[in-house]
């Protein structure tokens, strides 16, 4: 009798364990595949995470400090342009610590010059600089300033748009982020990805792909995408908006009026679909926007804008960086510091400090006062590493 009920308990468990196999059924090759490209991914994100941790509790308060500025260094104290690597350069980027410099016409002269400047620039600090550039096509293009370079002629966004071909956009950013790696660089400050809606716009004007939010949105993204393959960080600019204005904000206040709900169906179209596009950089503008917000600030020095709209609204993860803090929109605001507010209301980088080592120096006090809280300097200064960190930088 025991021996039965062995047996029937045995046909049993069989029986169980067959069902079982068939419940689970053996993974096929690609299954297993994509489960190893997933377990390798983590892999990569944890030995990323631990570096990026270790680092940044490594720095000093200074050198992260100095990681928020990204300067330009356009001509000596004899107003002479700077095209090649001098002392005094030097000498900045090792006191602050700066975390990009961006060159301009004045700064590119030949093709050798240009890499071997970009190359001092990389051999001169300690921690890995980005370099970038103002490289749009049409009227904005740093590498066409001296004539000596050999470098395509891109049509501007405009004329792009006219196409309605996003290929020509993905062209168009192929092409200028190929010439742009092969000098050295790694970040553009383009696309615009401002809707040109105000016909009186000049400062925008052909800068900008057309007047309908959805076109510029499709180009911009080509464009974009075109720099991704050539390894270059895309910037998308200026946000909210500067293509409803009449003024030029390298001038003075430019005001858009569009409220919120009208610049969320409009100005905010291109940049939404940027970000989905993982876009490393937005570019805030001054841009002040009655109607939209309540500080009555320019939108790259506005919390209200910077944190509570592209940060969380949004859901951008990037780089946050401002316009040029030298240009005549936020002058009036030099007093208080125009990186301190920049940064408290919600950016990552200050592009060209009015005054480098004023500025340096007040962000570092309030970050020593508790004014700025150093968890939050440290987040900044972990979303600029990561970008350094996947531009093999660290490695």
């Amino acid at each position: 009798m025991k021996r039965v009920m062995l047996s029937i308990l045995l046909i049993f468990c069989i029986g169980i364990g067959l069902l079982g196999c068939k419940q689970q059924p053996e993974r096929t090759v690609p299954q297993l595949q994509q489960q190893q490209n997933t377990d390798e991914a983590l892999t990569e994100q944890y030995v990323k995470e631990d570096f990026l941790n270790q680092k940044i509790a490594d720095m000093t308060v200074e050198q992260k400090v100095g990681q928020l500025f990204f300067c330009a260094f356009r001509r000596d104290d004899k107003n002479v342009p700077i095209t090649v690597w001098n002392e005094n350069i030097e000498k900045t980027i090792q006191q602050y610590h700066i975390g990009g410099v961006v060159l301009f016409g004045e700064n590119i002269d030949t093709e050798q010059q240009t890499k071997q400047l970009i190359a001092e620039y990389r051999n001169h600090c300690d921690i890995p600089l980005l370099i970038g550039v103002d490289e749009e096509g049409g009227r904005v293009s740093r590498l066409h300033s001296s004539g000596k370079l050999q470098v395509a002629d891109i049509p501007s966004a405009g004329e792009i748009g006219e196409s309605n071909d996003t290929n020509v956009a993905y062209e168009a950013g192929k092409t200028i982020g190929n010439e742009l790696k092969e000098l050295g660089f790694d970040v553009d400050f383009a696309p615009v990805a401002d809707v040109n809606t105000n016909e009186q716009n000049t400062v925008i004007g052909d800068r900008a792909y057309s007047s309908d939010a959805q076109i510029v949105a499709e180009m911009a993204t080509a464009f974009i995408k075109g720099l991704h393959e050539n390894g270059i960080s895309a910037c998308v600019k200026h946000f909210p908006g500067h293509g409803d204005t009449i003024e030029d904000s390298h001038n003075g206040i430019a005001v858009a009026y569009h409220t919120l709900e009208e610049m969320e169906q409009t100005e905010w179209l291109p940049f939404q679909n940027a970000i989905q596009q993982n876009v490393d950089f937005v570019m805030a503008g001054h841009i002040t926007t009655p109607n939209a917000t309540t500080d009555g600030l320019p939108a790259s020095l506005s919390y209200e804008m910077l944190t509570e709209q592209l940060r969380n609204k949004l859901q951008f993860k990037g780089i946050i960086i401002t316009d040029a803090l030298d240009m005549g929109a936020v002058t009036k605001y030099n007093e208080q510091d125009t990186s301190l507010m920049a940064i408290k209301a919600g950016a990552d980088m200050v592009l060209m400090p009015f005054e480098l080592e004023k500025s340096y120096y007040v962000v570092y006090n309030a970050v020593k006062e508790g004014s700025l809280s150093e968890q939050e300097l440290n987040e900044k200064v972990k979303r600029i590493l990561s970008l350094k960190y996947d531009k093999g930088y660290f490695q």
